[in-house]
């Protein structure tokens, strides 16, 4: 019992700290993250002769670039695609917008879909009076929300200025970060960490290959789709279709609307077989593809995967795509090994390794 307010103090200090950084959390925990999933390819240009400064730096200025290309090329993708929209909606603002043929085929609302239609869209001028009268009832919130943008915009700069120069600090003090870390967790769990250790790397790396490679597959697998399907603006379509598959169930919902559109547009046919595709293809990622990739390295089964997935994304944001798999991973290893991981009977060599940590400091 003397001991316990000496014992207390670091988790109390640990705690005051987190809640004065907690608006830096996330800039913190992605630099981890980031160090974590490319430290094998910083590892690989050491070396092959660069210094540890100039992979850190190439490796920062790569990670940067790959945030910044896709969305300048989003960007102006939008402000074309933009430009034709505007377009289009002046042509039918002048015309008149004809119903589709798909209107006299619903059910019950039939007949007063079409005289809606016609007296709101079919006129020339309609386009335009249904946006003033839209935009009006929005004008207030749009407007609210757009003074809030800059603010918002300029934080998230911050938020990922600082991430990358702690990742570029990570880069540097690597050894020094990891022999603190190690000491800290053999003092907590010194029997439970090295496993710990061992799965951390192991489940992050195969969650970062997992989602970003299944994310591009399917943005350009459905672009193509979205293009032979006769969808409007595919590009983008595309784009917008490989962010959303970053996260579980975005991909199938941005199919699905896509869908939507082309049976509003009178293409039942393409809408029919985009879905089916989409369902298809979805079908071959997630039982297989997706799995394989993250759940391989630590040896996860499918739900456990997805579970994992979609209970992180839910509760921590982006950042628990990450942390549900390793949950996963670490619940799965207790369950495997039983008392032998929670209370094993002698030491383990990677213990005794770690140990020397300690004892150099």
């Amino acid at each position: 019992m003397s001991h316990l307010p000496r014992s207390l103090l670091p988790l109390l200090f640990a705690g005051a700290l987190l809640f004065l950084l907690n608006n830096f959390l996330p800039s913190l925990a992605w630099a981890g993250l980031l160090a974590t999933v490319t430290w094998p390819l910083h590892q690989r240009l050491v070396k092959r002769g660069f210094g540890t400064r100039a992979s850190a730096a190439i490796l920062v200025v790569a990670l940067i670039a790959c945030f910044a290309i896709p969305s300048a090329l989003l960007l102006n993708t939008l402000r074309t695609e933009i430009v034709t929209v505007v377009q289009v909606f002046q042509t039918y603002n002048q015309t008149g917008l004809p119903p589709p043929d798909w209107l006299a085929r619903l059910p019950v609302i039939a007949d007063a879909a079409q005289t809606w239609w016609h007296k709101t869209l079919a006129v020339p001028g309609g386009l335009n009076a249904l946006l003033k009268s839209t935009v009006g009832d929005l004008a207030p919130q749009i407007t609210s929300r757009a003074g809030a943008f800059g603010s918002t915009f300029l934080a998230n700069l911050l938020y990922l200025f600082l991430a990358m120069l702690t990742l570029f600090i990570l880069y540097l003090e690597a050894d020094t970060v990891v022999r603190y870390v190690d000491g800290a967790g053999l003092r907590l769990a010194p029997q439970q960490y090295p496993m710990l250790r061992q799965i951390f790397p192991l489940s992050v790396r195969g969650t970062a290959l997992g989602l970003c490679s299944v994310a591009v597959l399917e943005g350009v697998v459905l672009g193509v789709a979205y293009k032979i399907a006769g969808a409007p603006a595919p590009a983008l379509l595309g784009v917008i279709t490989g962010y959303m598959a970053l996260i579980p169930g975005g991909a199938p919902l941005s199919f699905t609307l896509v869908s939507l559109l082309l049976l509003g547009q009178g293409n039942s046919g393409a809408a029919l077989g985009l879905f089916s595709w989409g369902a298809f293809e979805l079908f071959l990622v997630d039982k297989f593809l997706r799995p394989q990739l993250i759940g391989s390295r630590v040896d996860l089964p499918f739900l456990a995967v997805l579970f994992g997935l979609l209970g992180g994304v839910s509760t921590l944001g982006i950042i628990g795509l990450f942390v549900g798999p390793f949950l996963m991973a670490v619940l799965f290893a207790w369950l495997r090994d039983g008392q032998a991981v929670l209370e094993p009977a002698a030491p383990s060599a990677e213990v005794a390794k770690l140990a020397e940590v300690r004892r150099v400091e």
